[in-house]
């Protein structure tokens, strides 16, 4: 299995050779899409769904639990993404859409998702396996992406290249304002999604808790518990470079009204497309949790806590 630490170092590399590499199929015919996904696997879906709210197409709906969302009826498409093919809620997730009649696809390595999908006949994209889960998102983003009727979407996938091509920034200054500190990370838009990719790898890599919500909802509940904010706060702040007036206002009024006297960690995004944008600070995102659990003494790849988590479920 392939450290973490080299993934997150070869994070633009991987999008390129997933871009490179992966066909250009038919995008499905659904107006609606589930992605069921946990975890690594599940954030994905996660931007996708971002993806499909700001540039239209399609409806993309995340799914991160066992079976599928009572509304689902049958007429959705549904991509089941596990890169282990193992995950027990997104198998549950596929064998709701075999109860349905619907029409479903996996996105994984193999396990029994795969075994289960060629049961059925239903299409496969095996994505090249080696990788921790959390750190093979460019593996499994851009098949999804491939077969969803997002607006521009290989405009967007090219971009993004590019973009990832660069390095992600300093990542290590980042971290050592973030050691020793609880971090609540904050984006808009789909930059939320990103504040909840960065607390994941956080949690996960570094072995550290965080926190993360999206503006402008925490302006209507969050920001009142900052009148007695824990002493070891720090909020990092995701931006993207040309956000609308409106957007970059709440900043600034909540900047004033309730982080006077915590630090704040701005990161700007890249890019001119949503896609690159978002994936250049989970880019550095990732890279921040390596450091960060450099600093923290601790290994990136392990995840024992999960580990037996999973076991005590299977006993």
């Amino acid at each position: 299995m392939i450290p973490v630490e080299k993934d997150v170092a070869r994070f633009g590399a991987l999008f390129a050779a997933a871009a490179t590499t992966t066909p250009q199929p038919q995008p499905c015919s659904a107006t609606s899409v589930i992605v069921a996904g946990m975890g690594g696997s599940g954030i994905a879906g996660r931007l996708a769904q971002a993806l499909a709210e700001r540039c239209g197409g399609l409806r993309v709906s995340a799914w991160s639990d066992y079976g599928l969302p009572a509304w689902a009826d049958g007429s959705e498409h549904v991509f089941a993404v596990s890169y282990s093919g193992n995950t027990a809620e997104t198998l549950s997730g596929a064998e709701r859409a075999i109860e349905l009649g619907t029409n479903w696809e996996a996105i994984t390595t193999g396990g029994r998702l795969a075994a289960l999908a060629h049961e059925h006949s239903a299409p496969v994209t095996a994505v090249e396996p080696g990788h921790q889960p959390r750190a093979a998102l460019p593996l499994l983003l851009v098949p999804l992406l491939r077969r969803l009727t997002l607006s521009g979407i290989e405009a967007q996938v090219a971009e993004a290249t590019e973009v990832l091509a660069e390095p992600a920034g300093d990542a290590g200054a980042i971290a050592a304002q973030l050691s020793g500190k609880l971090p609540f990370i904050y984006g808009a838009g789909g930059l939320a999604t990103v504040a909840y990719r960065w607390r994941c790898q956080i949690e996960e890599n570094a072995k550290q808790l965080a926190v993360h919500h999206a503006l402008p909802e925490l302006d209507h509940n969050e920001i009142v518990g900052w009148a007695a904010p824990p002493g070891n706060a720090v909020i990092v702040a995701l931006r993207e470079p040309d956000e609308p007036a409106r957007v970059a206002a709440r900043w600034e009024a909540s900047r004033a009204v309730a982080w006077r006297d915590v630090p704040v960690v701005e990161c700007r995004a890249h890019g001119k497309n949503p896609l690159a944008r978002w994936l250049s600070l989970v880019q550095l995102g990732d890279a921040v949790s390596v450091e960060l659990a450099h600093l923290n003494g601790v290994e990136p790849t392990p995840v024992v806590v999960i580990e037996e988590l999973k076991r005590r479920l299977e006993e």
